[in-house]
């Protein structure tokens, strides 16, 4: 049994659930089984990679598509759609601006909430 079904038996709400998930890095062999997992922790995954990445590099000139899909299935949108404008025209001016968007240099609480009402709906399913 791996720390992620540990904490689907063991925690009943969407913040507790997270703050696990963000034991993904102490687990690296997990990550081969990710696409057993359903959708929504794969998102909620997806989204704590993102924020360590941003956080560590900020903005790479990269893909963002997976993060975009998942930002999206999880209601945030205005933080799919900074993405999807830098994505479009990927420059280091575009890069500050957007940079500039995100909600870790914005309201930060507010989009690790939604992120947690996210896994509250989930959980409760």
């Amino acid at each position: 049994m791996s720390f992620i079904d540990d904490a689907l038996s063991e925690i009943s709400n969407g913040e507790d659930f997270v703050q696990a998930m963000a034991d993904i890095y102490e687990y690296p062999e997990v990550r081969s089984e990710l696409y057993k997992l359903p959708s929504w922790i794969r998102n909620i995954i997806t989204v704590i990679d993102y924020d360590t990445e941003l956080a560590m590099n900020g903005l790479d000139f990269k893909s963002y598509g997976n993060i975009i899909d998942a930002l999206t299935n999880m209601g945030l949108t205005e933080e799919a759609e900074v993405l999807i404008t830098f994505e479009k025209k990927p420059s280091q001016e575009e890069a500050d601006i957007c940079y500039s968007k995100l909600a870790i240099n914005n309201d930060y609480d507010a989009f690790w909430n939604k992120v947690y009402s996210y896994a509250d709906e989930n959980i409760k399913r």
